[in-house]
């Protein structure tokens, strides 16, 4: 059975084992900037923001689902309940290559709202998007 909650400290041991992003996810979790998809009460997947992080708006950081659970719409799913925790426009971004990570963008309605050229090594492309919740 899936549930999507917000994280709790007792879940960061369940992430660490397919988050392959660096650092703690404590932090997020204990600020209530996290939320889970449970399957069988264990996470499988997270979104997780910053609070202000892109030019004062909140800016969606992480989206991570196990790779056992990837292309079942977990990912969507995580989206459509940031209305859970936050509210007005937030925004998110994607390298340029990572063409599932865009599709996922453009079908769950995200706006294209522009690129920045060096944040990424080689020179790539960082594509941000934003989306107005609760609107």
């Amino acid at each position: 059975m899936l549930n999507i909650r917000f994280a709790d400290p007792v879940d960061l041991a369940a992430i660490m084992t397919f988050d392959a992003f660096p650092g703690d996810r404590i932090v997020e979790i204990v600020e209530r900037r996290m939320l889970v998809i449970d399957v069988d009460d264990r996470p499988q997947g997270y979104i997780s923001w910053q609070q202000n992080g892109c030019i004062g708006k909140d800016y969606v950081n992480k989206l991570v689902v196990n790779d056992v659970y990837r292309r079942q719409g977990m990912a969507q799913q995580l989206i459509a309940a940031l209305n859970m925790a936050l509210f007005g426009r937030i925004f998110i971004s994607a390298a340029r290559s990572n063409i599932a990570a865009i599709r996922l963008l453009e079908v769950t309605d995200w706006t294209h709202a522009g690129e920045i050229i060096g944040l990424l090594p080689v020179e790539e492309p960082e594509l941000f998007f934003y989306k107005d919740l609760g609107a």
